[in-house]
């Protein structure tokens, strides 16, 4: 897929998404490309939720205390890849502000911040590019401005989400935007039809198809591996977790992402392996040692409206994949096992690790022809997603972009 050209004929983009680098989103994926073509202001967090007594909350505070003062420190803001026409600013905002005090005040305090640095870019009419609902507060800043809301879950349903203030902020931000760019079909009836577009998530499929080499050191060694990697939140079905185990005692089950929930009892079991975070471009050297990658999801609101990145990256990776079901499966479902509840775990991780497809029964495999199909599982797994590059989906989002 080609590169978009680089020019600034184009609107540049002021973005209110999550805090840049953090977590490799979807918003920065795409942004990242429509940077070739596009001045990008990325705005990091306003927060979806207010501050509450924690020292978790305490420290992310104090981090962005720390970063406002160091930019301000050194009168420049943080600019990604060495790109003059790509900046993100520290906002120093009261997060999730739901009173007329407090809004107002973020607005003052944000304005400043960003007028100084759309007068550095030469940016004069950007388009607004609102990741996060609670941005309705701040497109007063910019009144010649058309605003879209890329809408990649339901916040009415997301966990750590002050949900009656969000869902207002988010009926408010819908009436004022031209689009609306849902990332699954399964959030598109939240909104108007006739400014509502899907645009499914990406894939890096070069990074994750790509073979590797060395196995990673921290993987551990002698069994089997099955392997999910995300936040270990509470949208993860622990007692399906567990009981897969218990019951697969010669497997070894890998976790890679930062730790959200409680999760002493599968710390307890001795061949459940929780290895940390890493970056984003490490992860293929992980999925493609492992036997299976795991989706193993509650079956809850969030999750059936949820479009998960990693579902693609799996794929792309040519890995078997053992998931719980969820919507945003429909179009992968002959690349899946599925695993409906703790039950079918065991044997759908059995049966995806030995190449196993519904179609065919493994106890009457019928000669060569059911052994070419069972090759030809693997060879199109990673297939499956190799026209939905970023690049692509910024391309379609780009054709709208233009008529803003």
């Amino acid at each position: 897929m080609a590169r978009l050209n680089h020019s600034h004929k184009h609107s540049a983009l002021v973005v209110f998404g999550e805090d840049w680098g953090k977590h490799p989103s979807s918003t920065q994926h795409l942004i990242k490309e429509l940077n070739n073509n596009r001045k990008v202001v990325w705005i990091n967090s306003i927060g979806l939720r207010k501050p509450r007594l924690s020292w978790r909350d305490f420290f992310r505070v104090v981090k962005k205390l720390t970063n406002f003062i160091s930019v301000k420190k050194n009168a420049k803001q943080s600019v990604e890849n060495n790109s003059t026409d790509f900046v993100v600013i520290n906002p120093l905002v009261i997060p999730c502000a739901n009173s007329w005090l407090t809004v107002k005040c973020n607005q003052r305090l944000l304005a400043r911040q960003l007028k100084k640095c759309l007068t550095t870019l030469d940016i004069e009419k950007p388009i607004v590019w609102c990741s996060l609902p609670t941005a309705v507060d701040y497109l007063s800043i910019l009144p010649n401005s058309t605003s879209i809301y890329y809408c990649g879950d339901d916040f009415g349903s997301l966990a750590g989400v002050d949900h009656q203030v969000v869902i207002q902020k988010e009926r408010q931000l819908v009436d004022s935007v031209k689009y609306i760019f849902t990332a699954s079909e399964a959030l598109v009836n939240k909104f108007p039809k006739s400014k509502t577009i899907t645009i499914p998530h990406g894939v890096n499929y070069t990074l994750f198809n790509k073979k590797q080499g060395k196995r990673p050191d921290d993987l551990p060694l002698g069994k089997s591996i099955a392997g999910f990697y995300g936040s270990v939140s509470t949208w993860l079905d622990q007692e399906l977790i567990l009981h897969a185990a218990q019951t697969l005692p010669d497997w070894n089950f890998v976790f890679i992402g930062q730790i959200e929930c409680n999760i002493d009892t599968l710390l307890k079991v001795a061949n459940i392996h929780f290895i940390g975070a890493k970056c984003h471009s490490e992860l293929p050297s992980y999925i493609q040692h492992w036997n299976v990658a795991l989706l193993p999801f509650k079956d809850n609101k969030q999750i059936q409206m949820c479009n998960p990145l990693k579902l693609r990256e799996y794929l792309a990776s040519g890995t078997p994949i053992v998931s719980t079901p969820f919507n945003a499966l429909a179009a992968y479902k002959e690349h899946v096992t599925l695993a409906h509840d703790k039950k079918d775990i065991r044997q759908a991780i059995l049966l995806a690790n030995a190449e196993i497809s519904d179609t065919i029964n493994f106890n009457h495999i019928n000669g060569i022809s059911d052994l070419l199909a069972l090759t030809t599982i693997r060879s199109n797994r990673g297939d499956s997603v190799i026209n939905e590059s970023w690049q692509h989906r910024a391309s379609q989002i780009d054709n709208y972009l233009k008529f803003c």
